[in-house]
């Protein structure tokens, strides 16, 4: 029996591990946080639930609708994304983009991981250090040196610096100096997701805005409320998703976290509340605040990448793009090049 490893339960990762148990491949998937989803990512607090890193799935092709459609649940977010400046003039921008199908689920975003992840092997809270030869196999080790098993492959979904790391790391690294050096060369944006409930709804058109000259401190405001089963009656659920200037301005002055009314706000978030006012309106005081931090949330641009004798790599990097779909195809495109390999 064949056996893969997949390193990231990412959408990637889990995509990917998918379609090689459906091809009667033996996959373990090896995640070193606590849950699946990656940037698929859904908080709790309160009575609202809320994405703070992908925002919606596309689906422009067959093949990702019928996974959509397999969930059972999925819902389409209805009003469309607007553009705003630097200026903070909002308007319609692209209809043909701000009107495309926005897919979502009542859960949280991490509804679709959960189904892909369901009836894999997956080990949480495990992460992978480096990746060994083992005769004509590849033996993983773990951080405090364990052996993590034996694999006829091996797929690396994290992101590109951690990738870089774990194939650097092996007696791998003299023969896989190119792509060492390509993930090495992968740039991400970093971000930081503000997200705050207000007691009022904010009385807009669009479901969310998109800073389309990259010039405002807020990449993206969505209105979080507008998904199914998210927010109590009335109440605005915002999300502001900082852009890379910004977060790498404030990264070490904001934790992730959540604050209270009665909690000391940190000016940079005082900030970033004053800017959603001025785009979505005076919504009282927030009832609470919370801040993510996404070191790898955005690669800036496509990075082709060689692969060696059973090593494949996969994930948005490759696209460029930060898109879930894109990320679920990437995986899939991986798991045929593993499945071509093994026969």
């Amino acid at each position: 029996m064949k056996t893969v490893a997949v390193v990231g339960a990412g959408m990637a990762g889990l995509a990917a591990a998918c379609a090689l148990q459906a091809a009667g491949i033996t996959t373990v998937v090896f995640e070193k946080s606590r849950g699946v989803g990656g940037r698929a990512a859904t908080r709790r607090i309160g009575d609202c639930c809320f994405d703070h890193g992908a925002q919606y799935v596309k689906a422009p092709s067959t093949a990702l609708q019928d996974l959509i459609a397999a969930t059972g649940d999925a819902v389409q977010i209805q009003r469309p994304v607007w553009t705003f400046t630097a200026a903070n003039q909002i308007g319609p921008g692209d209809l043909a983009y701000g009107n495309e199908q926005k897919w979502t689920w009542p859960a949280g975003i991490t509804r679709l991981a959960k189904y892909l992840a369901n009836g894999l092997d997956v080990r949480l809270a495990t992460t992978v250090a480096s990746v060994h030869a083992a005769g004509d196999r590849y033996r993983l080790t773990a951080a405090d040196e364990s052996d993590l098993g034996h694999f006829d492959a091996v797929l690396l979904t994290a992101p590109a610096p951690q990738s870089a790391a774990i194939l650097a790391a092996g007696d791998l690294a003299p023969a896989n100096t190119a792509l060492i050096a390509a993930l090495h060369s992968v740039q991400y944006r970093r971000s930081i997701s503000i997200t705050a409930a207000f007691p009022h709804r904010p009385a807009v058109p669009w479901y969310a805005l998109v800073n389309t000259d990259r010039h405002h401190p807020i990449s993206w405001l969505a209105c979080e409320h507008d998904k199914p089963g998210r927010a109590p009656d009335g109440v605005g659920l915002l999300i502001a998703q900082m852009s890379n200037g910004w977060a790498t301005a404030h990264w070490e002055d904001l934790q992730k976290g959540t604050f209270a009314p009665d909690d000391p706000i940190p000016p940079p978030i005082n900030e970033a509340l004053a800017m959603i006012r001025v785009l979505a309106g005076d919504l009282g005081a927030p009832l609470w605040v919370n801040v993510q931090r996404w070191r790898y949330a955005l690669p800036d641009t496509a990075t082709p990448l060689t692969t060696m004798d059973r090593i494949v790599v996969a994930g948005d990097m490759v696209a460029g793009q930060g898109r879930v779909h894109l990320a679920i195809e990437d995986g899939w495109r991986a798991a045929d090049q593993i499945r071509g390999w093994l026969g």
